[in-house]
């Protein structure tokens, strides 16, 4: 009899808390279906960094090592799901970017460092960087990575007059081309100083946009945050706690 009272005590107790208690986390079907999604999205960036954007469903789910009925659990097409690989390596750089950019107060010096640090990611991350730059000049147009960010940096040293350049679009045109355009030089020469062409390109484009020449080459020469790529392990709070496929050791970002 007591352990009835009991048992119906706390069966009270929680119902006026709303429910069984915490969360025990996903579900392991739905763990499932995310290793599902994720080994999907894994297999598309290894087909666009190898050109193989024709590839079959069936081809993506057997890179993916996955059956051919789960894909539709997910998109609804190849395109679907090149696009959602695509997403992902944007903000995967873009998240990098913010989380080293985030004590900085110029304006001017968050664009520059930005710039930089993509340059640098092009050498140190070229798998990454194939794919979040696969769409080429359409980048101007994603919500989604580097372009929104660049516009939202541009777009606020024009409001605080740090910048003299007005034409925001045209500023991230310029930036985007400047982006795909050092992505191809350094394609070509391999053996060249990819972060000292970075840093000229950077004060180039912060004189574009205004800033005193003396000025432009100063911010684009100082110390960028180490730890560049090893900031890509999605571990941290900025990738939601999922560790990177990108990660690679004992590279900084200087």
């Amino acid at each position: 009899m007591v352990r009835r009272q009991q048992r119906q005590t706390a069966r009270r107790t929680r119902d006026t808390a709303g429910g069984p208690g915490p969360s025990l986390g996903p579900s392991r079907r739905e763990q499932g279906k995310a290793r599902t999604r994720s080994a999907l999205i894994r297999a598309a960036e290894r087909l666009i960094a190898d050109g193989r954007t024709d590839a079959s469903i069936l081809q993506i789910t057997e890179a993916a090592d996955v059956g051919l009925g789960s894909f539709y659990n997910h998109f609804d097409s190849r395109e679907a799901l090149f696009a959602a690989a695509v997403d992902e390596a944007l903000e995967t750089v873009g998240k990098l970017l913010d989380q080293l950019g985030a004590r900085l107060d110029d304006p001017a010096e968050v664009f520059a460092q930005s710039f930089r640090l993509t340059g640098r990611l092009l050498r140190r991350e070229p798998a990454l960087m194939h794919v979040a730059l696969s769409e080429g000049p359409a980048l101007m147009q994603t919500g989604k990575g580097l372009a929104p960010r660049a516009r939202r940096d541009i777009e606020a040293g024009i409001r605080s007059g740090r910048f003299s350049f007005q034409h925001a679009e045209l500023a991230l045109a310029i930036t985007v081309g400047a982006v795909l355009g050092l992505a191809e030089l350094l394609r070509q020469s391999p053996r060249s100083d990819g972060d000292a062409d970075t840093d000229v390109t950077a004060a180039a484009l912060l004189t574009m946009l205004g800033v005193p020449r003396a000025e432009a080459d100063e911010i684009s020469r100082r110390p960028l945050p180490k730890g560049l790529t090893p900031a890509l392990t999605r571990g941290s709070p900025a990738f939601g706690g999922r560790t990177s496929r990108y990660e690679r050791s004992g590279v900084e970002g200087q």
